[in-house]
């Protein structure tokens, strides 16, 4: 489970970087572009970094039968993974909208938009 875990988190990190580099790489040059896709760099790095400490930890839980972890400090890791990924997903997505404005069809624009905003009701 660990190194399929690890694999996803790899692959889509690889995944998105490619989508974005090659939307908006011919845009570096704004100031606001290079902005914004450091940031989402940035926080795409810092979730692979909490990730990581997850899957050390469940590492550590498979080799070691004496190592138990408590329950409140593994969910407590579990619920910042999460959240972080939720709010990459959204800063991303509001670089798109953001960067992407003349690019992106009526129904992309749409889609974005509506997953948003379903996310903020929930």
């Amino acid at each position: 489970m660990r190194l399929s875990l690890r694999g996803v988190v790899a692959s889509h990190d690889r995944e998105e970087a490619t989508v974005i580099d090659t939307l908006f790489a011919c845009d570096l040059g704004d100031p606001l572009t290079a902005a914004l896709l450091g940031r989402v760099q940035a926080r795409r790095l810092s979730d692979a970094i909490h990730a990581d400490d997850v899957l050390a930890a469940l590492s550590e839980l498979s080799t070691s039968e004496r190592w138990q972890p408590c329950a409140e400090a593994f969910g407590y890791m579990l619920r910042g993974v999460f959240d972080n990924c939720r709010l990459t997903m959204d800063f991303t997505e509001l670089a798109i909208l953001t960067l992407g404005t003349g690019r992106l069809s009526r129904s992309a624009r749409a889609m974005l938009i509506d997953g948003l905003c379903a996310r903020q009701a929930s």
